[in-house]
């Protein structure tokens, strides 16, 4: 059975095949040993704290795992830029205008923000590619549902950066018209500034005024807002939640940043609480669902078949044990986006 639980120090390796099979662009699962356990030492940390008053600097990675093997892994990041300013672009419209001449021009342009530091920011979201669907939307949802059950962790915002377009050769072509005029490195390089070093440098280096679209290259202009063909499959989940495409795009590649409010995931709209009794034999009624209790360190969640009869969710044994439940116990639910057949 596929679940999805948090990370462990002994998941490191796994995590490094990972980020290396994500490749270029992905800096919230980035190709360094270093960066990664440290992420896992952070996410370990949070995850033993029972009660955290106010979200914070809180990082929570999480994998998916069968039968012992980690097949994908995702997290949350309680503040995006808790320490340093969260930089984007914001796509916006100025008015040129001149009476005289009778001239009334609508420009598109991009200012450089931080207006999304401190919101909730799903990240790090990476699944084996010979997995069905409903694995990626398991471990996707999960994090949901343990938001859904530390709601007082996370803020009212969250957002998601999708990956913008780059070709195999690491060229992207917003980064070429914009960034690479600025720091003279190429997009990979970049890359590995970014992971490596404060994130101080984009304001040192990066133009403060505006940004005018029509003066970019053709290609430049394509890719705003644009997603990475890599990135469509967990673009789509987060789409089926609520989040939309706003005016904001990332600094480096002109990817779409996706926003939703918290509580109008629909994830969170749609999860209930139940008290659980295990059975052998399920009622007729059972259907595959997504699961999951109710901790912090031993967080657990599955696709299982559940019927909820009268207020209790009744679940089999295997059930049980994956998600460490136990009768009398208390379990999250919420129907599947992807009607498939639970493991």
């Amino acid at each position: 059975m596929l679940t999805v639980r948090p990370v462990r120090t002994s998941d490191l390796p796994a995590i490094e095949r990972m980020a290396v099979a994500s490749g270029i662009g992905v800096t919230s699962l980035p190709n360094n040993r270093e960066k990664l356990f440290e992420r896992i030492q952070q996410s370990v940390s949070a995850f033993e704290h029972e009660a955290i008053g106010d979200s914070g600097c809180e990082y929570y990675m999480f994998v998916l795992e069968e039968d012992g093997q980690v097949l994908g892994t995702a997290s949350i990041n309680a503040s995006a830029g808790f320490d340093e300013p969260f930089y984007s672009y914001r796509s916006e419209i100025f008015v040129h205008a001149s009476r005289a001449l009778k001239v009334n021009n609508r420009v598109h342009v991009l200012n450089m923000c931080h207006d999304l530091t401190g919101m909730v920011q799903l990240c790090g979201f990476y699944v084996d590619g010979h997995l069905e669907p409903q694995a990626a939307e398991l471990l996707s949802r999960a994090r949901l549902l343990f938001i859904a059950s530390k709601r007082e962790r996370f803020g009212r915002r969250v957002i998601a950066e999708m990956q913008g377009i780059h070709d195999d050769a690491g060229q992207s072509p917003f980064w070429n018209a914009i960034g690479r005029r600025f720091f003279n490195m190429d997009f990979l390089q970049v890359e590995q500034a970014f992971v490596s070093h404060s994130k101080t440098f984009i304001a040192e280096l990066m133009p403060s005024y505006p940004i005018y679209v029509p003066l970019l290259p053709d290609e430049a202009q394509h890719a705003i807002g644009q997603i990475h063909a890599s990135f469509e499959r967990s673009c789509q989940l987060l789409c089926n939640e609520g989040f939309e495409a706003d005016n904001y795009i990332d600094i480096f590649d002109g990817g779409a940043v996706l926003t939703a409010e918290v509580d109008r995931l629909k994830t969170l709209e749609n999860s209930r609480c139940y008290p659980v009794e295990v059975l052998a034999s399920l009622p007729e009624q059972a259907q595959p669902q997504l699961l999951s209790n109710l901790e912090s360190s031993e967080f657990a969640a599955a696709v299982c078949r559940v019927a909820v009869v009268d207020g209790v969710a009744f679940i089999n044994p295997d059930a049980a044990r994956a998600l460490g439940l136990a009768s009398g116990g208390q379990v999250q639910v919420v129907g599947l986006q992807q009607k498939e057949s639970a493991a």
